[in-house]
């Protein structure tokens, strides 16, 4: 039954990454099209208040309770698809600490802007386009996780 539970928790911990990750990435998005610091910087807030309260706790409780599984169920982590997922994972992970920093910046530069009724200023740019891209990154590696684990075949 442990092994039950596990699996419901990484299952959920898997939609929260996804749901929360993904319309955090997408209001953001959509907040900065409007170019509207005050917009920008209210959806800022909450995407950084999101992101580390939410997502980032449901990525730990992902991999712990991968880890748990693989415990109770003696597989090997040398296994294809786990193996592959695994490094999947760290890569996403090792984007997912750029993208916190960036957020933070850019609220941080739209609150600015917003408090002084400004345009966003000419280093907005330099923080959202690397931001956007790694977003790109990381649920295109997200995606390859599900496959992996659904398929339970190797990417090589």
């Amino acid at each position: 039954m442990t092994y039950l539970y596990l699996k419901y928790l990484h299952v959920i911990a898997a939609v929260f990454l996804f749901g929360f990750g993904m319309g955090s990435y997408l209001y953001l998005i959509a907040a900065q099209r409007t170019r509207n610091p005050v917009v920008i910087a209210s959806v800022a807030k909450m995407v950084v208040r999101f992101d580390t309260w939410i997502t980032t706790p449901a990525g730990v409780l992902q991999l712990a309770t991968g880890l748990g599984m693989l415990h109770l169920t003696g597989l090997s982590i040398a296994q294809p698809w786990l193996r592959d997922a695994l490094i999947v994972f760290v890569a996403v992970g090792l984007l997912w600490l750029p993208v916190l920093v960036l957020q933070k910046r850019m609220q941080s530069l739209a609150e600015h802007a917003a408090e002084r009724g400004l345009a966003l200023p000419s280093n907005w740019n330099r923080l959202y386009r690397p931001w956007l891209w790694m977003g790109v990154a990381g649920f295109a590696g997200m995606f390859v996780i599900v496959l992996l684990m659904v398929t339970k075949q190797g990417l090589f």
